[in-house]
Formats: structure tokens, sequence, C-alpha cells
């Protein structure tokens, strides 16, 4: 939700999460300390958390307010996809976000286009991650009313293999795959792996082959697509090891 902040008048961004099981107070308490941990996560490219609390059986972020909307809604007005110029710019700022959370052992999990939200102008948007952390704890806390066994946490689209067979011990490596397939998404419109019409998505992702980018646009540049292609590599032994090292590489190939 969008709304204004009494004190100040400032717009903001209200995102509220129903539990659907009932809460005990031992089980808030432990959510609540999780979210204080992402609430000190400051840097620019992150959403800044302002507030947090709970009534009831719901959940309340009160965060800073992004204009821009998402990647996703920047893409679907500039037909699918994103120019190269423009692209760039913001990979370059999710990537450096990324590895900040990265560096204080936070892991996101659901890292997608819609997970990116924009502000500044749309000539020179700043790319700021969303949701880091909120959808991991929530599950953790047992909220969503799925037990920890047998969920799994992501988008199919933009997840890799181990994350749907060891979701538990997902890495920074796991982050990845998934912002690598996002900024692929990003410069083609379309993802890694191709999800045929009617297909299964969990039997895509256990079997399906990785395309490399340059099969979907052959202008991207050679050293762009060869970053792109390594984070979307099925062994995550063969990626980059977190968002840091990614995006060093990331900037030598396009700097």
């Amino acid at each position: 939700y969008s709304a204004e902040r009494e004190a100040d008048r400032n717009l903001v961004a209200v995102k509220v999460m129903l539990a659907r099981i009932a809460v005990d107070e031992d089980s808030r308490r432990k959510f609540t300390q999780e979210i204080a941990l992402l609430k000190d996560l400051k840097h620019t490219n992150i959403v800044t958390i302002l507030d947090s609390g709970s009534a009831g059986s719901a959940f309340y972020f009160v965060m800073e307010h992004c204009a821009g909307g998402s990647v996703a809604d920047y893409m679907e007005a500039n037909n699918g996809k994103l120019p190269l110029r423009i692209a760039m710019h913001i990979m370059i700022q999710a990537l450096d976000g990324l590895a900040y959370a990265h560096s204080r052992g936070i892991v996101h999990r659901d890292l997608k286009p819609s997970n990116i939200l924009l502000s500044g102008t749309p000539e020179k948007p700043i790319a700021k991650i969303a949701d880091l952390g909120l959808a991991k704890n929530f599950d953790k806390a047992g909220f969503s009313g799925m037990t920890i066994t047998g969920a799994y946490a992501g988008t199919p689209i933009f997840m890799p293999k181990e994350q749907l067979t060891n979701f538990k011990y997902v890495k920074p490596v796991t982050d990845v795959w998934s912002i690598g397939a996002t900024f692929y998404n990003m410069l083609t419109g379309n993802t890694p792996r191709n999800f045929p019409k009617g297909c299964d998505p969990m039997e895509i992702i256990l079997r399906g082959e990785i395309v490399p980018v340059c099969k979907h646009d052959p202008n991207i540049p050679r050293s762009l697509a060869d970053v792109l292609d390594k984070a979307t590599r099925l062994n995550p032994n063969e990626r980059y090891e977190d968002a840091s090292e990614m995006l060093a590489a990331f900037k030598k190939a396009v700097l």
C-alpha cells in the first residue's frame, strides 16, 4: 500500500503479511528479532525498512517509497526488455546492493525483476532490492502455514536447481544464479531455461538445459554474455561465489 506518514507527510510503502496460523508470542519475538537485522541494512541499493510491527496475525512493514515501480514494470513499458545502456546501469547498482547483503550474511532467495524497485528518473534510475529476507523469515517462523520441510522459497523461472533440491542450505551462489537470470531476462525478455506452455516448471528446473544468452540476442557484447552465462551455470561450483565476485567480473566486462 502507498501511505503518508503523519509525522512528516512523506510518502511510504506499507507491506502487510498475514499469518495463516495462530501466532504465539515466542514465534512473534523470534520473527521480530530477525526483522531487526534487516532493518539494520543501510545501502543506497536496498529498500530501507523504516518501521515494522504486528497486530494479531498481521505483520506490517513500513518502507521507503520507490516511485518508479519495479524493473518488471519498466520492462513491460518497453516491450518486455530494456535497452543495454539502462539495463547495465540497473545491473551494477543491484549487484552492489546484493554484495552488501551477502557481506552481512543475508541471502535473498527470491530475486527477480519485480523485486528490484526503482527511484530516481527513467533516464537514470536508482535500483533498490526489495523484500530482502522477509519471505524467508516469514516461512521460517511458520507463519505461512507450511512447515519448512517440503516448502521452498523463490519464483520458479528465476530459481536455480539447488534451491528446489536443497532449499534449506541455499548460499549467496544461489542468489548469483537468480540475479544472473534476472539480468538475462532484462536484456532478452527470455529466461535461461525454456518453459513451454503447459509444462511443469519444477520438471524444467530439475531437468531443463540452460540456453546461452547470445542464442536469444547475438548483439549482446561477448564479455557481458560470458558473465551472464557463468552466473547461470547449473553447477554452483562453476558460478561466481557471491555478488561481490560477480560485480567485479561485470565491471571488468562493461566498464
